[in-house]
């Protein structure tokens, strides 16, 4: 029977959730792992991508610098015409000078050298210059100070850059003159920017050559390491491989690639080529063509790492979850069946038809359970029902108890003060009073509501003020400030009148002047009255066991019964946490130097 039982639940609890969860799991783990395959593949590419650009970024940088230097040299007009006047001394032998004509020559060269020097900077931004006239006068100064006479029109640059009409040409080669002031083989190779300079008449003078080392693009890319293994390649806009270095000659021309790719399969720049990806980025200033392979294996690498690790993890999370729910199956089935026979069991009537009966191994027992739970809940809910009405109805009673009294001495006094005021013929005042008394009459035997807006209350006040007033011969005075916004806010009924009744017992006790201070505050989420006034304010001892009783209903959640002789500040605290379900605000103060406040208040309902 236990065998069955177990099998019982296992089939209707264990398996069917526990296939479910499978399924929604591994579904959810395949969604994922796509989803961030996906994403591991677009940042490498993205990140790859991202290095290129900042290689043709560094280029430009490099060919900025010696372009700015050229065009400072080409717009130097004494640069100019010392290089002419170093042509002309120079054009032909040194010997067919006078004295007088070599003296000026070397300080004309000196001069020309200082100049270009100092066009160089302090940083050297550049490493060479070169200056030629158009036949075999070259002058250098840099890495290679030096004058000599050479074939400039058998350079392979020449007719290039005399046919680029004074637009920079580019070129990249080894220079083994220049080289030897290097250690290193990447230093032996230069990026050369040209230009032809022009005289006023707007004829070729010269070629300007600037030139620096190509180490810094060399350490860049070299810098440039990432977790796939990827290639970079740097090509002129000729096709003209730049890197690598002496590129042998079965080296994929991924340039020509993207020639004849350019309107066909490239997307944003990317494009597969057999088993490899191919990204690149042109400048449109410098004409470099930035080049980064990787074999799509490297690339998919991590993302199959990535898979097999969380295909592991799905299945282990499967194991582990299926036997955590094979064991929670295993051990609810004897509590259920507790539970189970103890509800069944439990009759409020003594009906033997319920009692506890022999049942079988069936799943039908939660069922049971259930209606079992439902007729406990209906029966609870019932009684609960009522005992809450019959609370509700006492407490009903006891407001309107509470609320027919009326302080005696009040009474007394106003007939004692219009006994008074008749002898003296004040007239008017008694009609005042007696008017006043007759409206504060009305308000207190209307037994409709418990609770009133503010606005009634404030108007049953002023009239009770209006009769102290006229008592104590306006000796007492008032001020009154309450928001708009506050006059429809509900509060017990005369709750705000006997606190300025008490207020005003006390500080008539004292010298004068007597007054009384009722300001209102609220905001978003709450409201409150602050009642102030000049007397002698509360008795430490009786401030404190008020504070007492206060702190002994907000700790232990238990209101004691309403008094029904006389509704003291307890009474009207507990008026109000029955409001405001416990998020009422009262609190009792003494002023400095004398006067006491009572701050009273709640949420807005």
């Amino acid at each position: 029977m236990k065998l069955l039982k177990q099998r019982s639940i296992l089939k209707t609890l264990f398996i069917p959730y526990t296939i479910l969860f499978i399924i929604i799991f591994n579904f959810l783990m395949f969604y994922f792992v796509m989803n961030e395959s996906t994403k591991i593949k677009t940042n490498a590419l993205t990140t790859l991508n991202s290095n290129i650009k900042n290689i043709n970024n560094n280029l430009d940088v490099e060919i900025n610098s010696l372009d700015t230097l050229s065009q400072n040299i080409i717009y130097s007009n004494l640069i100019k015409d010392h290089f002419i006047k170093y042509i002309n001394y120079n054009s032909e032998s040194l010997s067919n000078l006078s004295e007088h004509q070599k003296i000026d020559n070397i300080q004309n060269t000196k001069i020309l050298y200082d100049l270009l020097v100092t066009m160089m900077g302090p940083n050297h931004p550049i490493d060479q210059i070169y200056l030629y006239d158009l036949h075999n006068l070259e002058l250098g100064v840099g890495l290679d100070n030096s004058s000599s006479y050479i074939s400039v029109n058998n350079k392979a640059w020449y007719d290039d850059v005399l046919s680029s009409k004074g637009d920079k040409v580019i070129y990249f080669n080894k220079d083994d003159r220049l080289g030897r002031y290097s250690p290193y083989e990447e230093g032996q190779y230069f990026l050369s920017l040209y230009r032809v300079y022009y005289n006023t008449l707007n004829v070729p003078q010269g070629i300007i050559e600037v030139k620096k080392s190509f180490k810094n693009i060399f350490t860049i890319i070299k810098d440039f390491n990432d977790a796939y293994g990827s290639n970079v390649y740097i090509y002129y806009k000729n096709g003209q491989p730049i890197y690598p270095i002496n590129q042998s000659s079965s080296t994929t021309n991924y340039y020509n690639l993207i020639s004849t790719n350019v309107d066909k399969n490239i997307s944003n720049n990317l494009f597969k080529y057999k088993n490899e990806y191919v990204l690149f980025d042109t400048s449109s200033y410098s004409d470099f063509t930035i080049v980064a392979t990787i074999d799509n294996s490297k690339l998919m690498s991590p993302i199959y790492e990535y898979i097999r690790t969380n295909i592991v993890l799905s299945l282990l999370i499967t194991f582990a979850t299926a036997t955590l729910s094979y064991f929670i199956a295993k051990i609810i089935t004897t509590p259920l069946n507790k539970i189970y026979n103890q509800v069944k069991g439990f009759q409020i009537t003594d009906d033997a038809s319920t009692n506890f009966k022999e049942i079988d191994t069936h799943i039908t027992e939660l069922n049971t359970l259930f209606k079992a739970f439902l007729k406990m809940q209906q029966k609870a809910k019932k009684a609960m029902t009522n005992e809450l009405i019959l609370q509700n109805r006492e407490m009903q009673s006891k407001m309107l108890a509470l609320q027919s009294q009326m302080n005696p001495h009040f009474l007394y006094n106003a007939l004692s003060t219009i006994q008074a005021m008749a002898d003296e013929q004040m007239n008017e005042e008694i009609i005042i009073m007696c008017q006043s008394i007759s409206r504060i009459l009305r308000y207190i035997s209307s037994d409709s509501e418990q609770l009133v807006s503010l606005t009634d209350e404030i108007a049953h006040t002023i009239d009770y003020l209006q009769c102290m007033q006229i008592r104590y011969d306006n000796d007492l005075t008032y001020t009154l400030n309450i928001p708009d916004e506050m006059q429809n806010i509900k509060i017990p009924k005369l709750c705000l009148q006997l606190i300025v009744e008490n207020a005003v017992k006390f500080t008539t006790k004292t010298e004068l002047p007597w007054h009384i201070d009722i300001t209102g505050y609220v905001t978003d989420t709450h409201w409150e009255m602050q009642i102030k006034d000049s007397g002698s304010g509360f008795a430490e001892d009786n401030l404190k066991q008020l504070q007492e009783k206060i702190d002994s209903i907000n700790a232990n959640g238990v209101l004691p019964n309403l008094e029904l002789n006389g509704m003291g500040l307890m009474n009207i605290y507990i008026r109000f946490k029955i409001l405001y379900n416990g998020k009422q605000i009262f609190r009792l103060i003494n002023n400095t130097p004398n006067g006491a406040t009572v701050i009273m208040g709640g949420i807005k309902l």
